[in-house]
């Protein structure tokens, strides 16, 4: 079936529900940014693979909302369909709820309140009853998928104590702590970041994301893990029955409505369904306190066995790198074809064998030339350009390993490059230094730094859609809060929060140029000012010197890219294969 095929499918089933506009959004029950393919409804009927994204149906006309990491991207797979594409947070472009409180007052919208955030169907009720419009939950999706992949069910496993620093019983403590301080007593962990930290549970539902799709609950005189046993090993159900009641993963729904014991439940509108919070609601035995999730403030900030562990990973990623990048130049010398899917597969190949390692962290990004300019474009074994010794190949990547999760992006020179490349690639990196050497007061806000990265850029008049930096789980996500670069955000960054620096520029039908490491937050020193803070680089790999203008940088710039350098060669040289030790040695050389 086509796009509108479908589209019409979904439109027949919203009139037998008497139904005028229908949400569908990138989501699951856990809100996650990456889903299990049984989830992906948003792509199944647009058409479209981003990562984000919302598509409304209405009776007359159709649309998808996405962010500007994807505007190029998602025109291209829209075409030929009759959806609209809408560029959220451009001049004029309306949000979801605008668009459906202008254009279905007095009619009634429907989403699937079991995966739809919590957050976003309460300010969608909101708009809609101002226009005398309703909000429905109802799924109108599910049922006409043809096709439908099967619910995630892969085992589960308990990660061990020595990479993750603290037991389920140990990090129960904290979150009580916390809740505490809060004037709760009982809260529900529906993301899977958030449920598999708290227990230490991991698995594979999710492509990319070792995580088991479950919940937590913590009452006051209890916690209950919501995770199929048929998943886990004898061993490892005795072992979280030390601290867990173990439900079933499709209890939860009944447990909310049921006797919760006069909890105090503090309750993260972005972090649970809006079916779950309307049973929350209704439940005469639930008070609710508004506030986030305290685990999210609690894994952001790594323990000491973490931190330990994740400096190794990236040796290991840094090794991993440094030989996919030798052996693909030696390709390319010997006069080989090769294309950017092939890069990925390399790519992975050499993170395979890697100590600990468990698989990629997200779809690597391959991008030669002008695919470069879409941020989060993707190769396939079907569609994917012929590498050339010329221009910039950028290559966005990062491996999960039982010792950490690492993300970093390199632009590498291929082969001459144009004056105006080389200075847009020294720009950004300018920007990705002037941020790496901040130095700040101990409370400083994490957006309030975007600054000193998009500056570079700025003075140009040139910017990027996207935010600087984001936080990184441990052996979870790849994109994990609190701590962000971003001009919207306003956490607080704490030692022992790890988060990455990647500004970019993107010059469509041209190139795209982005440098990315990842940071760990450490303290510098105590004045009569207070506590300072500084940044220390985890990631472990060359930056291209070949694209470096070197009279666009200041001396200070030039020594903290040579100390960089100089570290890199001293994590990897004593692993790399022998082939590979040359081509470090020459690209870790001073400039």
């Amino acid at each position: 079936m086509t796009i509108n095929e479908k589209i019409a499918v979904l439109r027949s089933e919203m009139a037998k529900a008497n139904v005028d506009a229908l949400v569908i959004p990138t989501s699951d029950p856990h809100m996650s940014e990456y889903i299990p393919e049984a989830w992906k409804a948003r792509k199944e009927f647009s058409g479209f693979t981003g990562s984000a994204g919302t598509l409304v149906i209405t009776k007359e006309e159709s649309g998808l909302w996405t962010d500007g990491r994807y505007f190029i991207q998602a025109e291209g797979q829209l075409s030929g369909s009759e959806i609209k594409l809408f560029r959220m947070r451009e001049k004029g472009v309306p949000t979801v709820e605008e668009y459906l409180a202008d254009t279905q007052a007095g009619k009634t919208v429907a989403v699937d309140g079991a995966i739809y955030p919590a957050s976003s169907g309460l300010m969608l009720q909101e708009k809609l009853e101002k226009v005398g419009a309703s909000l429905v939950s109802e799924d109108l999706v599910m049922p006409v998928w043809q096709g439908r992949p099967a619910l995630p069910h892969t085992p589960a496993y308990v990660l061990d104590v020595k990479y993750a620093g603290l037991s389920p019983k140990e990090k129960l403590e904290q979150v009580r702590e916390k809740l505490a301080e809060k004037n709760a007593d009982a809260q529900l962990y529906s993301t899977l970041d958030c449920a598999n930290w708290l227990s230490n549970v991991r698995a594979s539902d999710i492509a990319y994301n070792p995580f088991a799709t479950s919940y937590v609950l913590v009452l006051k005189d209890e916690a209950r893990l919501y995770l199929d046993e048929d998943r886990l090993s004898a061993e490892d159900i005795a072992y979280l029955k030390e601290t867990f009641v173990l439900r079933p993963y499709n209890a939860i729904t009944e447990d909310l409505s049921g006797d919760l014991g006069g909890a105090k439940m503090l309750v993260n509108k972005a972090g649970i369904s809006y079916d779950n919070l309307l049973c929350l609601m209704k439940n005469d035995t639930v008070s609710i306190v508004y506030g986030s999730d305290v685990v999210t403030a609690l894994k952001g900030v790594k323990n000491p066995t973490e931190l330990k562990n994740i400096r190794q990973a990236h040796v290991w990623d840094g090794v991993a790198l440094a030989n996919f990048w030798v052996k693909l130049q030696k390709r390319m010398d010997a006069g080989e074809t090769v294309n950017e899917y092939d890069v990925c597969v390399m790519l992975s190949a050499e993170r395979a064998k890697m100590p600990e390692n468990r698989g990629d962290s997200f779809d690597t990004i391959a991008g030669y030339g002008p695919n470069a300019a879409m941020m989060h474009y993707g190769p396939t074994a079907e569609k994917s350009d012929v590498l050339q010794k010329k221009g910039f190949l950028l290559i966005d990547s990062g491996g999960q390993y039982l010792t950490g999760t690492t993300d970093v992006t390199r632009t590498f020179v291929m082969g001459p490059i144009t004056e105006e490349e080389k200075i847009d690639f020294t720009r950004v990196l300018k920007s990705h230094i002037q941020l790496a050497m901040a130095v700040f007061p101990e409370g400083t806000k994490d957006g309030m730094l975007d600054c000193l990265a998009r500056q570079q850029v700025w003075k140009y008049g040139l910017d990027y859609r996207c935010g600087t930096g984001h936080g990184v789980g441990f052996f979870g996500g790849v994109h994990e809060g609190p701590q962000n670069f971003s001009q919207r955000s306003s956490g607080e960054l704490k030692v022992g929060m790890t988060i990455t620096n990647e500004p970019g520029l993107y010059m469509e039908g041209k190139y795209g140029i982005r440098t990315e490491n990842m940071l760990e937050v450490v303290f510098w020193k105590e004045t009569e000012y207070g506590r300072f803070l500084k940044m220390e680089p985890l990631t472990l790999f060359p930056i291209d010197r070949k694209a470096i203008d070197v009279e666009m940088m200041t001396q200070e710039e030039l020594d903290y890219l040579n100390a960089y350098h100089q570290q890199v060669y001293k994590a990897l040289a004593p692993h790399v294969e022998p082939e590979t030790l040359s081509w470090l040695e020459e690209a870790c050389r001073p400039l």
